[in-house]
């Protein structure tokens, strides 16, 4: 088996949406080896994280006030089989289309499976000031894809939205599907195989609409999760 991080890390100075409102990452230590008052070198750290930094997932109380709150949604959601839709011929601000999902998954995918969508878009990117304003977006017509697929959950290294559309129509019709959104994906291109397995359990928070999550693919263990069925 071979364990892959498909996650943004959280680290000060990382990349972070330019709106004023937008909380940046920081860090500070609460108390030091040198501050410690039981003289035996502990160190504790504050972390300020906005659930939006990084990698995370979002649920349907995203945008429905009535919708299930992140700690609402189903474990199983997290984890379990996923295919991977390799765009990574996607330019910059190209987007993704319902042809683009259906050609790259015609032969792998199974309705109840989790989508993870591949433009390579934070290798040319990540960590640059045009990062948010170039990526390839996912279009209405994707939205509906995933929904009449019956996606369990979508990943992604794009974002999920054309840049500047302040209709949000993705976000509306995935969420309002109770579709979680995976987002501020990266390192999918180490990823090999086209079916693998996925856990991306989100940290446990109440009343939060969306909260960071270390995701990971597994490759290898699909055949034996399999075997073990077929037993």
């Amino acid at each position: 088996m071979r364990v892959i991080d498909i996650s943004q890390g959280w680290y000060e100075g990382m990349p972070s949406f330019g709106a004023s409102w937008y909380p940046q990452f920081s860090l500070e230590r609460a108390m030091s080896p040198q501050t410690d008052p039981a003289g035996v070198d502990r160190t504790f750290s504050t972390l300020h994280l906005f659930p939006h930094n990084g990698s995370h997932v979002e649920s349907r109380f995203h945008f429905y006030p009535d919708g299930e709150k992140i700690d609402e949604v189903p474990l199983e959601t997290f984890t379990g089989r996923a295919c991977v839709a390799d765009l990574s011929h996607k330019k910059d601000l190209e987007p993704v289309e319902a042809d683009d999902l259906a050609g790259a998954l015609q032969d792998v995918w199974t309705p109840g499976d989790r989508l993870l969508i591949r433009t390579g878009h934070p290798e040319r990117h990540l960590g640059q000031d045009d990062y948010w304003d170039v990526a390839p977006f996912l279009t209405p017509s994707a939205a509906e894809w995933i929904v009449d697929n019956r996606a369990a959950l979508v990943g992604m290294d794009c974002v999920t939205e054309e840049p500047g559309d302040r209709r949000f129509p993705v976000h509306r019709r995935v969420l309002g599907a109770s579709i979680p959104l995976l987002e501020n994906l990266a390192g999918l291109h180490r990823v090999s195989e086209r079916v693998t397995w996925l856990f991306a359990l989100p940290v446990k928070v109440s009343d939060s609409e969306a909260a960071p999550v270390r995701a990971v693919v597994v490759e290898g263990l699909l055949p034996m999760i399999d075997g073990q069925r077929d037993a």
